[in-house]
Parts: structure tokens; sequence; C-alpha cells
């Protein structure tokens, strides 16, 4: 539970106006009936070795993508029976149910052309491939179908092919219409169709974030 809470902190802010002292973010909740995704400014390549970590809270029961490319179909997303799907040149269909609206920490591993599928930490697959991969959007598919419905959040790219990593990581808390840099000020992705409604600050009191609703999202171990 304490790894959770660290992993939480990569896009968690203190709530200045919180004399508790507890940690406190923002989520935006993307809904697939107003077509609600991000759109990354400069595509990110992978040619080799590398990373990918997002978190994520759905109960959709349909397909739902978290990750792809515009114009093709590499893609990471929820399966509509509730297990997460990576679309390569092969896929791998995951073992772990995703579709409770828990907060769970997705990674893509690729390490000498195997990729590897971790779902909280479990491992749910591998594949081999070593093709050129490309990711610009976020809550879509490439044919403007399949939009996410839920909550999708520190999207975190590594390249690792190079003698030093390039990390790009997106917060994805911002509000209506905004255009957000990543942290590390190297790209920025687009609010496509998120009204302000939509974000709402959480705070987080052991392994649940809670808002000012009473709404929650328990993170998953």
């Amino acid at each position: 539970m304490i790894s959770k809470t660290i992993n939480s902190t990569i896009t968690t802010i203190i709530n200045p106006f919180d004399v508790s002292g507890l940690l406190s973010r923002y989520f935006v909740t993307l809904d697939p009936v107003l077509n609600s995704h991000y759109e990354v400014a400069a595509p990110i390549t992978f040619a080799g070795d590398f990373e990918i970590e997002v978190e994520f809270s759905t109960t959709m029961t349909s397909y739902g993508m978290i990750i792809g490319k515009n114009g093709n179909s590499r893609y990471l997303a929820v399966h509509p029976s509730g297990v997460i799907r990576l679309q390569l040149s092969t896929s791998i269909i995951g073992t772990t149910n995703v579709r409770d609206g828990k907060l769970h920490t997705c990674k893509l591993i690729r390490t000498s052309g195997v990729v590897q599928i971790f779902i909280d930490g479990v491992l749910n697959g591998s594949l081999n491939d070593t093709n050129v991969l490309i990711f610009d959007r976020v809550g879509r598919w490439y044919e403007n179908s399949l939009y996410f419905n839920g909550i999708i959040a520190n999207a975190k790219f590594t390249d690792q092919s190079g003698a030093s990593d390039v990390v790009t990581t997106f917060k994805l808390d911002q509000a209506t219409a905004n255009t957000e840099s990543s942290i590390e000020g190297n790209n920025s992705v687009d609010y496509i169709n998120i009204p302000q409604s939509a974000r709402e600050l959480y705070t987080l009191e052991g392994s649940t974030w809670t808002d000012a609703a009473g709404n929650t999202i328990e993170v998953a171990s």
C-alpha cells in the first residue's frame, strides 16, 4: 500500500486549503458521449526499449481506448470482458479484472524486443515485437470511436533506446480547453471536448481518493 501511495505522488499536490496535510490532486473523467480525449502534440515514438506507465479507473462494459495512434491499430485498451488488451503485431489479452472502478496501474515494458504488460505489478502477458511504435492519442481509437469512459491519469512514456532515458509525463488533471505541458517540458497534450465539470479535486486517505461530494476511487492493490 505504501508503494501505491508513493506512485500517486507523481502528480499529487498538497492542497493549501487542507490543514490536515493530506495529499490532493485533480482527476478528469472522460465522457464517451462527448468524445472526450487527449491529443499529444508531438507523437511519441519508440524504436527500441521503452516503458509506458498509466493509471486509469473505469466500469465500462465496451471497448475503451487508453492510448493509441491516429491512423493505425496499435493500442492499449480495456476489453469488453473487463481485462486489458494490448494490440501490437500480435495481441495480449490480460487476466486481471480492471472494470471495477478502482484506480489501476498499467505498465508496458519492452526489453530486447520482448513486451510485457503488468497490471498493479502483476504480469498479465508478453509478446515479441520489434516494430517502431508511435502513440499520439489518449482515450480514443484512431477511427474516432471507442472513446474511454472513466479516468486516465499519470501517463508516463520513457524511451530507453538511447544512452539516457527520455521521459515524457502528462498529469492529465487540468481544466477545460487547456493545453497541458509535460512535467519535463518536452511535449504537450491538448484537451478535446472535456468540460470543466469533468474535473474534480480528490484527497487521498489511506488507499482511497475522495472528492468533496463523497465520491471515492479506491487504489487497486
